[in-house]
């Protein structure tokens, strides 16, 4: 895909549900935007998180960057799964209605949710190996200054402990994951117990005040910036229930994300 999320190349196969969405123009503008909006996220982040496309179907998008030029992106993917931890894009499309549109969806090939998340990093991992990040100097077609960034983005920096500064900086690149206690230990490669205590000690604060304190501090970034609902934020930022982000939203600011949004006159 090109930068605007297009076709760039004719080696493409879509399965044949998405070829019948991407026939429909208002489908098919949806298509473009969510292979942009993936591949800007692994950019932003530095780190392959597979989403789930408008119609519900799983991607995952690689940025190729070469010569300090962001050229395009890989997208991989299209897998159905029921796994809630895969978060939308966008706002989901209602074609199941369709006869058609259900017919093809039925015929996408399932995957488990560790497998999606394999088949991400080896993709990762493929990609990156011929065509390396250089994130100091990349000329870009659009503005990314501002993408991802929180007010706590360089207090990794400050930590002494190396497996904390890792730990703060995979919480930073996979907000919009699933995050638990035990997946990020297996991350950094301590135990779940001794993470937790080494993190409380460095921080001030358990790990899922962290982890609930960067996603407000994103959410507030995103209400400022941009008119996406609160729904598509919280989905966004790994949370499965709008209710449950309102609650933590204001629980940390001291008012709902609407009230937050109303002050910068974001409609």
């Amino acid at each position: 895909m090109d930068i605007k999320g297009r076709e760039r190349s004719s080696k493409y196969n879509f399965t044949k549900f998405c070829q019948f969405m991407r026939s429909i123009p208002a489908f098919r503008n949806k298509c473009y935007q969510c292979d942009l909006y993936g591949g800007l996220e692994t950019f932003k982040n530095q780190s392959c998180c597979p989403y789930r496309c408008h119609a519900g179907l799983i991607d995952f998008a690689i940025p190729i960057v070469h010569e300090n030029q962001l050229h395009g992106f890989i997208v991989s993917g299209q897998m159905a799964s029921p796994d809630a931890r895969i978060p939308y894009m966008q706002e989901a499309t209602k074609w199941e209605e369709d006869t058609h549109a259900f017919k093809y969806f039925k015929s996408v090939p399932q995957y488990r949710y560790e497998e999606i998340m394999s088949a991400s990093r080896v993709l990762n991992t493929l990609t990156t190996a011929y065509f390396p990040f250089n994130d100091h100097h990349l000329n870009l077609a659009y503005d990314t200054t501002e993408i991802g960034k929180t007010k706590e983005t360089d207090t990794a920096s400050s930590v002494k402990r190396v497996e904390i500064r890792k730990t703060i900086d995979y919480i930073k690149s996979h907000l919009s994951c699933n995050l638990s206690l035990r997946t990020i230990a297996e991350e950094v490669f301590l135990s779940e117990s001794y993470l937790s205590k080494l993190f409380k000690q460095e921080m001030n604060m358990n790990l899922m005040q962290y982890i609930n304190q960067c996603r407000i501090e994103e959410a507030e970034k995103i209400l400022r910036t941009s008119k996406s609902s609160v729904d598509m934020i919280s989905r966004h930022l790994g949370y499965h229930r709008t209710s449950y982000f309102c609650k933590i939203f204001k629980q940390y600011t001291g008012e709902t994300p609407h009230a937050y949004r109303k002050k910068f006159d974001i409609r």
